[in-house]
């Protein structure tokens, strides 16, 4: 990784406080701000995607990691490739306090993926009450890879992030800094608001996929069927 590219949080907080001649006292209060507007930059602009392999215990569950704050799939790793599950709202939300629900198991799953023409019999429900993911397909595959959007809560002064998240995230500190300051006139922090919406803009269309790469993501989502 070529850290010339990264940027501490507390580079960025220094820089808003030398632009806004604010004391330096304030460093704390607006560092909060920063995490404020990370852990906001990564929900809408899924800018700390994570990945981490989870296993399922013996009622087929996994815990939704803590800094979770939306999944953009769940599967599981088969000849290198990462193969997701689909998600089934009607899919029984059990666990081992419940009774006994062998019949609620597909153990017909276990085949997986693409066997039957591409019929995906492995499904998933969300359980967000409980903090949980409960699956219906089960004793052979324990390791699931569980792909999310990180809150970034364990976020710290030394913690970096991509440089090109920088104007974005000072021109997010002067805003609020304005909003919440009642000497600031109505105008100026209108102005604020305004520049951190264009950071905001430029910020995605750095991220946007090109064409190539949505070509590629939809000629994957085709899949040959096996022979008969």
């Amino acid at each position: 990784m070529d850290i010339s590219r990264l940027i501490t949080l507390k580079k960025i907080v220094a820089e808003a406080i030398a632009l806004s001649g604010s004391p330096k006292s304030r460093f704390y209060l607006m560092f909060q701000t920063l995490i404020n507007g990370v852990t906001d930059l990564n929900l809408f602009s899924g800018s700390a995607v994570k990945r981490e392999l989870l296993d399922m215990d013996a009622n087929y569950v996994i815990d939704i990691p803590g800094d979770c704050l939306s999944i953009i799939s769940i599967g599981i790793p088969i000849n290198g490739k990462n193969w997701l599950f689909s998600e089934d709202s009607e899919l029984l939300a059990i666990s081992s306090d419940d009774g006994d629900w062998t019949d609620a198991v597909d153990e017909f799953s276990t085949s997986g993926y693409g066997v039957r023409g591409n019929k995906n019999t492995d499904y998933f429900k969300i359980d967000w009450e409980n903090n949980r993911v409960v699956f219906n397909s089960p004793e052979k595959r324990s390791n699931v890879i569980f792909t999310f959007i990180s809150s970034g809560v364990d976020l710290t002064a030394e913690t970096e992030v991509p440089l090109t998240s920088k104007a974005v995230l000072v021109s997010w500190i002067l805003w609020k800094e304005a909003l919440y300051n009642s000497k600031t006139y109505y105008n100026r922090t209108e102005i604020l608001r305004v520049d951190y919406e264009r950071e905001l803009n430029k910020f995605r269309e750095l991220r946007m996929p090109s064409i190539e790469e949505i070509q590629n993501t939809i000629r994957k989502s085709y899949r040959q069927g096996p022979k008969r």
